[in-house]
């Protein structure tokens, strides 16, 4: 397993919580003078927490339970949209004060190096700081404007709240902060974005340890999911294509051959190592999301929404053969993606990241759990490509592409399963998928059962990650959640609970409440 070389920051630089909303640096902190101690002040500049747990949660992949055995308050708030009550680890105010805490070290970082510039030209041995530093910045808050705003529409991002967009580093403790608008958010993001692409250097950092930080793979998949959400499909085109240098068939996880073998125990550390040539980006975060017990939560995955989306023909009709070969595994059953827990199948849990302990000190006994997260990989980038093709009109690619990920996806994947427009456009037309994908923009007639498909197969590929709740905002589309056995409750396209409420941290400290 890959570790985040955690440099003891402490010897650099004193961070003082006296506002967990955003910190303050004291005055007598150590200097940072060299390339090397940027460096290493950005190695905190990653969300430490994670956003799975309720995103997961708010999404249509959880469901009630009907012999719920474990109930916690996060789980709850998210699968009732509510607002949430608890403020510790995976819950949506622990990671907005994580992500504040990481633009607060990219904005020291850019503090450090921005004197330096001159001309316009930053100096050859702080440039790919200078360019990690940025995209840091914009990735965090990215993901917090996707969280606590309103999904962008360019006709109402003028008006629409955003989040505050920190530049500068505290100076000052309980400073005010304005939130802007979407669209002011979203311009500033892709400043940052841009101008970071520019600068990094997929050498700066040695071996596997690349995958730790940004680089070209990670970089512009960010930079393709930023441009799908606005809507801008050659942008997300051209930057896919400088992911997939090699064939993405290189690239891809190996689901129905090296996972299928592997028991729970295997798996779990490998989904998450920088050794596998799919995982652009991975982070350490603070989490329990790995346990076992929250696949026994009160809302989540059960047996009969296991086997509508994962058994059979991958719920797709598109090809014959199972997803993968089904397998008894040490932990429980597992068709390749689920493992039942202790024989329970009422529970299931996702073996999707690896984790370890960090310790509470040298000879300390206990620690917090941390997973290693995968933020972006080959599979959402390959996503992305068949999206815009699919939106500008070139179909046979997005065909070649759904080949090239069901041959790593399928038991058995032969020329006999190769995808078919008469099979896709029988199987996702808009009377038999109902997704109704409603964005901001238009989906020609023509693109709309390629765009049910990535749909549906994008919610299987990154089940338990959180990542369909971002498609769900994104399509507009309605999400439908059991109370009980004759009673459920709707989350509609334009329901204002669909952006979290502002922490009670952040209210306290001056931010204006999201309107309910």
């Amino acid at each position: 397993m890959q570790y985040r070389v955690i440099a003891l920051l402490t010897s650099l630089i004193l961070l003082v919580g006296c506002n967990d909303f955003l910190e303050k640096i004291p005055d007598d902190r150590a200097v940072i003078d060299s390339p090397e101690k940027v460096g290493a002040l950005l190695v905190n500049a990653y969300p430490s927490a994670n956003h799975q747990a309720f995103c997961y949660a708010m999404s249509d992949n959880a469901t009630l339970k009907s012999k719920s055995e474990r109930k916690h308050e996060t789980n709850k708030n998210a699968y009732h949209w509510e607002d949430f009550i608890r403020v510790d680890q995976d819950s949506p105010e622990y990671y907005w004060n994580r992500c504040y805490r990481a633009i607060m070290q990219a904005n020291h970082a850019l503090a450090m190096i921005e004197p330096l510039i001159v001309d316009g030209k930053v100096p050859e041995d702080y440039a790919a700081y200078y360019g990690e530093a940025l995209l840091c910045r914009a990735y965090t808050h990215f993901m917090l404007v996707n969280l606590w705003s309103p999904q962008y529409n360019p006709e109402t991002a003028k008006s629409d709240l955003g989040i505050p967009y920190v530049k500068e580093p505290e100076t000052v403790v309980m400073k005010h902060y304005e939130r802007g608008t979407v669209e002011s958010v979203y311009a500033d993001i892709e400043a940052d974005l841009t101008t970071g692409l520019q600068y990094l250097n997929d050498y700066a950092y040695e071996g596997d340890h690349r995958r730790l930080h940004w680089n070209t793979q990670s970089a512009n998949t960010f930079a393709s999911r930023f441009y799908s959400i606005k809507g801008d499909f050659q942008k997300v085109l051209d930057h896919t294509e400088k992911v997939f240098t090699r064939h993405p068939d290189e690239l891809l996880r190996e689901i129905n051959t090296i996972y299928s073998r592997m028991d729970i125990n295997e798996r779990i550390p490998l989904w998450g190592k920088t050794t596998e040539k799919c995982n652009f980006l991975v982070t350490p975060q603070y989490s329990n999301w790995f346990l076992y017990f929250y696949g026994s939560y009160e809302y989540g995955l059960d047996n009969e929404m296991y086997r509508t989306l994962f058994k059979g023909d991958y719920g797709v009709q598109l090809i014959p053969e199972p997803f993968v070969a089904t397998q008894r595994a040490q932990g429980g059953y597992s068709d390749g993606w689920a493992f039942d827990i202790y024989g329970n199948d009422q529970n299931y849990f996702m073996a999707k990241w690896g984790f370890h302990t960090e310790k509470d000190g040298l000879n300390s006994e206990t620690g917090y759990y941390m997973i290693m997260n995968v933020l972006f990989d080959a599979e959402e980038a390959l996503f992305l490509r068949m999206e815009a093709q699919a939106m500008l009109g070139n179909y046979e690619l997005v065909r070649n592409g759904l080949d090239i990920y069901f041959s790593k996806r399928v038991d058995g994947y032969s020329v006999n399963n190769l995808v078919t427009e008469t099979k896709l456009l029988q199987r996702y037309n808009e009377t038999s998928a109902k997704f109704k994908l409603n964005p901001f923009y238009s989906i020609p007639d023509a693109a709309r059962p390629y765009l049910n498909c990535l749909y549906d197969l994008r919610r299987k590929e990154f089940y338990y990650t959180g990542m369909r709740w971002f498609d769900i905002r994104r399509f507009r589309t309605p999400v439908v959640h059991k109370t009980g056995k004759d009673s459920e409750i709707v989350l509609k396209a334009d329901d204002l609970r669909r952006q979290i409420q502002i922490p009670i941290g952040a209210i306290a400290a001056g931010v204006e409440k999201n309107p309910r």
